[in-house]
């Protein structure tokens, strides 16, 4: 690999690593305020889980991931894993 090439490589990497960090800073904060709705709805005597609306939220989501140009079903897995459910 020629410096230029590793130079370049390195920039990618970097991008990714930035872009990474991102995700992890967007799903804590999620989880907080995931956590909030159930300290919520456990007060209000609701029930934590939403399966329709969880459903709902993937569908939608997995719309506009195809709109973009993202491959649904692994779209779908990883969204069903972030959102807690596992679709059958």
């Amino acid at each position: 690999m020629t410096p230029t090439q590793q130079a370049q490589l390195e920039a990618a990497r970097a991008q990714l690593d930035a872009l990474d960090d991102a995700l992890l800073d967007l799903l804590e904060r999620r989880a907080t305020a995931v956590a909030a709705l159930w300290a919520w709805k456990h007060d209000e005597g609701l029930p934590r889980a939403d399966p329709a609306r969880e459903e709902a939220v993937i569908d939608s989501l997995v719309a506009k991931g195809i709109a973009r140009g993202l491959e649904p079903e692994a779209l779908r897995r990883v969204l069903a894993t972030i959102i807690g459910r596992r679709l059958r």
